[in-house]
């Protein structure tokens, strides 16, 4: 079945808080270790339909199998909610998870239920990203932490924090306002003309070359990751050496 792992489920559920800006007095505080686990069939559970592809969930339910879903109470202004996730921890505590729902405690119906599919959120999965906005970051984390490591990960959301300090978060990234990330996770052929469209009106340095003018500066935050800083925090480059 398509998922996403993640490197813990402590990580996924801060993914999921930010996300779905959440704040930790409201029962995310205990999560990572005071849930309740269930292992359900197709059946037991109307959210599977909401977070697995619709060929994934007929076998599920043909095959009459199980799904590991953890679930725990939160509570949404006046509201208590529950919070399930479907998915497996595998022997090295990474958390594969299909997807995650959000409902009310004591509703009769899904009305105000809210359903996120891991499958649809690796669909996001593109060559390069442009990332302005702490919004963009959490947006496209599930896909860029499958990439990156971690200190690169902590390098993007320091550095869309301080734009978003500069720029405001809600302006039009891609129409000029502020700067932003280029982020490039795989450096092949394809990467390199998709970025290079980005990058290309900024007339900069081709992508990959050593920075050349004296108000750029390069930087090794990890042996096979590189970071270009351009004029002005107007963009930053984050590639495979």
């Amino acid at each position: 079945m398509v998922g996403i792992l993640f490197q813990s489920w402590e990580r996924f559920l801060n993914y999921v808080k930010h996300k779905e800006k959440t704040e930790p007095e409201t029962g995310w505080s205990q999560a990572t270790c005071q849930f309740h686990r269930d292992y359900l069939k197709a059946e037991e559970w109307g959210g599977f339909q909401n977070i697995l592809p619709a060929a994934d969930y007929e076998a599920f339910a043909r095959n009459r199998s199980t799904i590991e879903v953890r679930s725990f109470q939160i509570q949404k202004g006046t509201v208590r909610m529950i919070f399930y996730a479907a998915g497996t921890e595998d022997r090295e505590d990474r958390y594969q998870c299909m997807g995650y729902g959000i409902v009310e405690e004591r509703a009769t119906e899904d009305n105000n239920a809210h359903f996120v599919s891991m499958a649809e959120e690796r669909n996001k999965e593109k060559t390069s990203y442009c990332i302005g906005t702490e919004r963009d970051y959490w947006d496209n984390y599930p896909v860029l932490q499958m990439e990156l490591p971690e200190q690169i990960l902590n390098y993007l959301a320091s550095q869309v924090e301080i734009l978003d300090s500069n720029y405001g978060a809600e302006r039009d990234v891609m129409g000029g306002m502020g700067g932003f990330c280029a982020v490039i996770p795989k450096r092949d052929e394809s990467a390199q003309e998709a970025c290079q469209k980005i990058i290309d009106p900024l007339t900069v340095n081709p992508l990959f070359s050593m920075p050349k003018r004296e108000n750029e500066v390069a930087m090794c935050l990890a042996s096979e990751y590189m970071v270009r800083k351009g004029k002005d925090a107007r963009y930053i480059e984050i590639w495979k050496e």
